[in-house]
């Protein structure tokens, strides 16, 4: 019964040594990016995503968009340049598996405007800020300057994706704003 016993312990010690590393082992392209989003994914400036645990294969889209240059930002796209497809992976995953923090920094006075003008955006983003899909970004809880300049951006044309071009089309600045105070205050679990 001994040996049972201890070669259960050495199993289940075992297991942990094997799936732990993964989930424990800081990317070496981290380094790229704290300055901005924090070791652990909380932006160091509310103009900046928050990454912890946000969806992995959305963060991978953004990086490759960035690398590529698919997706405009001069500063993103110099430090994306030189991420390996393995750097990419890597920098989601360590991403996605930190804590996802509310940020709830957008106008409280807007918040019941941002519900009431949010139904085009329930549709893809999901009642409560989670999307359908995981190639798509979690909106719950983000900063709500970040979200709103993404709005303008999308707007602009400065950022492109064929669905969102639809929904902010007749968005006015004051119902973008309205819509990042909204989505700031959700934590996606109510």
């Amino acid at each position: 019964m001994k040996c049972v016993t201890r070669f259960a312990g050495l199993l289940a010690a075992l297991a942990v040594i094997v799936v732990t590393p993964s989930l424990a082992a800081e990317p070496k392209a981290l380094a790229t990016c704290i300055g901005c989003h924090g070791k652990d994914g909380v932006g160091i400036s509310a103009d900046y995503a928050n990454l912890g645990g946000q969806n992995r294969a959305y963060l991978v889209l953004q990086l490759q968009g960035f690398r590529s240059g698919e997706r405009k930002n001069v500063l993103m796209n110099g430090m994306a340049a030189g991420l390996s497809d393995t750097d990419i992976d890597e920098l989601a995953a360590w991403y996605a598996g930190q804590a996802w923090v509310v940020a709830d920094n957008g106008n409280a006075n807007l918040v019941e405007e941002g519900l009431n003008r949010a139904g085009y955006c329930h549709a893809c983003h999901g009642m409560k800020g989670y999307p359908v899909t995981e190639d798509w970004p979690i909106l719950a809880g983000q900063s709500a300057p970040y979200l709103d300049n993404q709005l303008r951006a999308f707007k602009s044309g400065t950022r492109y994706h064929p669905l969102m071009v639809n929904v902010v089309k007749d968005l006015q600045p004051s119902a973008m704003t309205a819509l990042a105070s909204y989505y700031t205050q959700l934590n996606g679990l109510d």
